[in-house]
C-alpha cells in the first residue's frame, strides 16, 4: 500500500493557471489572425484562378476543347460560373494548318451579359490567368492551344 496520501499530490496555482489559459487564447487569437491572411480567396484580388477553372469546365467537358463545335466560347460558358462585380475575358488560341487561330476574345461585364464592345485586350490591371489546353481541330486530330482567362474589377 502506499504511504501517499490524497492532501499530499501538487495543485497548480490559480494564477499560474489563469496565466496559462489566457496565453493558449492569445496563440489561437493569433494564429486566426495569421491563417486569415494567408488563405486564398480571403483578400481583395480577383478571383483569377477560380473563374478559369469554372471556365475550362464549361468549355473542355471531356477534357477536350472542340473547337468544331465551339467555334464561339460564349456560348459555352455558363453565365452563373462567373464572379459577380467582376469583368472576365476568356480568349481560346490554337494552330491549325493555316497558322493561329483565335475563336474570339469573349469579354463578360460584372453581371455576367457579353460586353459587344469589350472584345479588346484587357486592361494592364487585370489579373490573367494562361493555361495549355487540348484542341481538337478535327476528328482525330488535336492540337495543343490556350486558354487565357483575365478578371479585374470596373
Amino acid at each position: 500500500m502506499s504511504s501517499w496520501s490524497r492532501c499530499d499530490r501538487g495543485q497548480t496555482e490559480p494564477i499560474a493557471a489563469l496565466f496559462a489559459v489566457v496565453l493558449v487564447a492569445i496563440a489561437i487569437t493569433t494564429y486566426g489572425g495569421v491563417l486569415t491572411e494567408l488563405l486564398p480567396g480571403q483578400s481583395d484580388r480577383a478571383p483569377t484562378d477560380a473563374t478559369a477553372e469554372r471556365v475550362w469546365d464549361e468549355l473542355g467537358g471531356d477534357g477536350v476543347y472542340d473547337a468544331g463545335t465551339l467555334s464561339d466560347p460564349s456560348g459555352a460558358i455558363d453565365h452563373s460560373v462567373l464572379p459577380r462585380g467582376f469583368s472576365v475575358s476568356v480568349d481560346v488560341t490554337y494552330r491549325t494548318g493555316d497558322g493561329r487561330k483565335s475563336d474570339g476574345r469573349v469579354v463578360y461585364t460584372p453581371d455576367g451579359n457579353t460586353d459587344a464592345y469589350g472584345s479588346g485586350e484587357p486592361p494592364e490591371r487585370a489579373d490573367v490567368l494562361v493555361r495549355p489546353i487540348p484542341v481538337r481541330i478535327a476528328p482525330g486530330v488535336v492540337e495543343s492551344g490556350r486558354l487565357s482567362v483575365a478578371v479585374w474589377k470596373r
